[in-house]
């Protein structure tokens, strides 16, 4: 059985979330609430149809340096196991692709920058390799 995963850029490489995960995708909002003491990649938090939701940049998170927010940037509210609201800033949404999860490399296997934890692996799609985000460790309590 394959499971559909919203696939995006961030950084110039291509990651997936689970689509189920998927709540909707917005364009940047400039009425984002900074908060006191936030790492620099959580941007702070912005009014999602009522619910206050955290505004992280994992481009931020993955890598140091500043990035550019426009009219262009997009932003993919994701709903998160315990029903928590987050959003991630992306560079920009590539497709919906199905992916047998059989076909998913571990990064223990082959290595990666990212801690294991944050990846359920890395599959091919065409001619480019996607990492495939756990979001729900990434984006977890614990992690912000």
């Amino acid at each position: 059985m394959k499971d559909e995963f919203l696939v995006f850029t961030m950084l110039g490489i291509l990651y997936g979330v689970r689509l189920e995960k998927v709540r909707e995708i917005l364009t940047y909002e400039n009425s984002i609430t900074p908060l006191p003491s936030n790492p620099a990649w959580v941007l702070g938090v912005i009014n999602l149809r009522g619910e206050i939701t955290p505004v992280i940049d994992l481009r931020r998170k993955f890598a140091s340096g500043s990035c550019l927010y426009d009219a262009e940037t997009i932003v993919v509210a994701l709903k998160l196991e315990g029903d928590r609201m987050v959003a991630i800033v992306v560079d920009t949404i590539e497709n919906i692709v199905q992916i047998d999860m059989k076909d998913a490399q571990h990064t223990s296997d082959i290595g990666s920058t990212l801690d294991p934890r944050y990846l359920d692996g890395l599959v091919k799609v065409g001619n480019d390799m996607v990492s495939l985000l756990n979001i729900d460790v990434l984006l977890g309590i614990d992690e912000i």
